[in-house]
C-alpha cells in the first residue's frame, strides 16, 4: 500500500505489489490453488481455476473416482472385463480370447490338446469356449467317452439269424451257421440241395432252419 498525496493505492486480491505496480500472484504455488489432490490447478489474471483430472469428477476443488467401467464398459472390447481403478480403468480380455483388452479376438480352443476332449469326441470352437460331443457309437459328455455296446439291445440292428459282435465305436454282424447274407438280411441254407445234405444216397434229406 502506497500513500502519495490524496489517494492510496492497493493491489487487487490476487495481486501484490505497492499499488502502483501490482503483479499477478500465482495462486497455484501456494498450496496447489487449494485444489483437490485430484485436480489440476491453472493460474489466471488474480485468481486460479481447479480441474479434476482424466478420471475423476468435480468441481476441481473436490474430485472423486469416476468409475468409466459403468459407461460402454469403459471403452473395453464387448469380450473384456472393465476394472475400475483409482482415476483409471484396466482391460482384461475373458476366458477364451485373448488380446490387450480394448480388442479381443476367440482363441480356438480345439487347436491345442483337442480343448481337453476325449480322443473319442469330436471338439467344435464356440465363441469364447468349445464343445466336446462324444462320437457315433460312444457316450459320455464329450470330456469322457466310453464304447456303446450296441449288441445289447435289439441285436445292435442284425438279423435275429446273425450274430451281434461288439466292436469298438461299432458293432459287427455276421450269419449263423446255415444262413447266408450280410448280417442284416440272413437267410436259411437249403443244406439237401447240395450232395444231399451229406445224408446217406438211401436217405432222405429234410432242411430245417
Amino acid at each position: 500500500v502506497g500513500a502519495h498525496g490524496a489517494r492510496t493505492c492497493e493491489c487487487k486480491t490476487g495481486y501484490s505489489g505497492s499499488g502502483v505496480d501490482c503483479t499477478d500472484i500465482n495462486e497455484c504455488n501456494l498450496n496447489d490453488g487449494n485444489c483437490s489432490p485430484n485436480g489440476i490447478c491453472t493460474n489466471t489474471p488474480g485468481s486460479r481455476t481447479c480441474a479434476c483430472k482424466t478420471g475423476f469428477t468435480g468441481d476441481g476443488v473436490t474430485c472423486n473416482d469416476a468409475n468409466e467401467c459403468l459407461v460402454a464398459n469403459g471403452g473395453c472390447a464387448a469380450e473384456a472385463v472393465c476394472s475400475n481403478s483409482q482415476g483409471s480403468r484396466a482391460c482384461a480380455c475373458k476366458t477364451g480370447y485373448m488380446g490387450n483388452g480394448l480388442m479381443c479376438s476367440d482363441v480356438n480352443e480345439c487347436n491345442t490338446n483337442r480343448g481337453g476332449c476325449s480322443a473319442d469326441a469330436t471338439c467344435t470352437n464356440t465363441a469364447g469356449s468349445r464343445i466336446c460331443g462324444c462320437k457315433s457309437g460312444y457316450t459320455g459328455h464329450g470330456v469322457t467317452c466310453k464304447d456303446v455296446d450296441e449288441c445289447a439291445a435289439a441285436n445292435g440292428g442284425c438279423s435275429d439269424d446273425a450274430v451281434c459282435t461288439n466292436t469298438t465305436g461299432s458293432r459287427t454282424c455276421v450269419c449263423k451257421t446255415g444262413f447266408r447274407g450280410n448280417g442284416f438280411s440272413c437267410t436259411d441254407i437249403n443244406e439237401c440241395s447240395s450232395n444231399n445234405g451229406g445224408c446217406s444216397p438211401n436217405a432222405s434229406c429234410a432242411n430245417t432252419p
